[in-house]
């Protein structure tokens, strides 16, 4: 698999070349505007195997190697995948295409995002859970501190969200059913000794009340909250954001310290390019995800291969896609991209 990137003045310019020089069975790995102006196109053709050492390996190695490359190229695309880190992701998942496309994209994944799932061995461990209003910090914080509990670890549930209608009482309802307490906290003070009260084994879970990042009082609120904690800052954002407004409100919350990036409603989320470009443009890690409204379904880690999982098709469907397709020609995607 050989890449190259080619420029035009225009997209018709730029897909002329490209036609040129690989022909019209070339891929379209990503199409952007280029920072000097015009548009940049970059394009894969398989380099053909020579000499041929066996004829059976040459068309194993020519129909994996494009089907491979195909069906991840699609799922950047489908997903909304900004070009420029679709072009990254394309560029070192070549390097591993074969017949797991599981493995391969995982590798390219691993590449370019950090990762660090919530431990299953939560003792000794704080996390406040920060984001916009109607995020899902609330049931992730029931669905940790049901994991927590059914797995008959000592938990310690607290909630600074007072003012918003029923956030409280929601709450309150998971820890009765968990049988334990839930603390109410008004003030960074109370929650500093709150937090002090508990066991060194407890996992503290803190629950704060959603936060405007763009509203100077409620960030210094927010801020006071996190400090007297000393917890580990949890940014919880919906996957189904649009990207330029996700990747804003992460950067405010990324100076509140937020470092690691829990997303939820992927099981409503079509595209998952937004999620991927604030992960990536604000450098924070992809811990774990939420995928189900059930408070027994815990957020599940997120690793190479799980969001690999995401953002490929099922076995199913690559299947239908390798039949009625083989691969993409340069004038299918021209279409698709025109």
């Amino acid at each position: 698999m050989r890449l190259k990137s080619f420029y035009g003045a225009t997209t018709t310019d730029a897909m002329r070349l490209v036609r040129e020089a690989l022909g019209d069975d070339a891929i379209i790995v990503a199409t952007r505007d280029d920072e000097n102006g015009g548009v940049r196109v970059t394009a894969a053709i398989d380099e053909p195997m020579s000499p041929p050492q066996n004829q059976a390996l040459r068309q194993v190695a020519e129909t994996t190697d494009s089907q491979s490359i195909e069906v991840i190229a699609k799922a950047l695309i489908e997903h909304r995948i900004p070009s420029t880190l679709s072009e990254k992701i394309m560029a070192t998942a070549t390097q591993y295409a074969q017949d797991d496309l599981l493995l391969s994209i995982g590798a390219a994944l691993d590449t370019h995002f950090k990762f660090d799932p919530i431990p299953e061995d939560c003792e000794r461990r704080r996390i406040i859970l920060i984001g916009p209003p109607g995020a899902g910090k609330t049931m992730c914080a029931a669905k940790l501190a049901t994991k927590a509990t059914m797995q008959k670890k000592s938990i310690a549930i607290i909630s600074t969200d007072t003012e918003r209608a029923g956030g409280m009482a929601q709450l309150d309802a998971f820890a009765r059913l968990l049988k334990t307490e839930m603390i109410e906290i008004e003030d960074s003070h109370a929650l500093h000794d709150a937090i002090s009260m508990q066991k060194a084994e407890s996992f503290v879970i803190i629950d704060t009340a959603g936060c405007n990042p763009f509203n100077k009082g409620e960030i210094n609120n927010l801020a006071s909250m996190i400090k007297a904690s000393g917890a580990e800052p949890v940014l919880v954002l919906p996957a189904d954001l649009d990207s330029t407004t996700s990747l804003e409100m992460a950067k405010e919350f990324q100076l509140l310290g937020a470092r690691a990036l829990l997303p939820t409603r992927i099981d409503i989320a079509r595209r998952l390019g937004a999620m991927l470009s604030t992960a990536y443009e604000a450098n924070l890690r992809l811990c774990n995800f939420s995928a189900s409204s059930k408070v027994t379904e815990a957020p599940q880690p997120l690793n190479p291969v799980s969001l690999a999982r995401l953002l490929l098709p099922n076995k199913q469907e690559q299947e239908q896609q390798q039949k009625a397709t083989g691969t993409h020609s340069l004038r299918s995607v021209q279409e698709h991209i025109v």
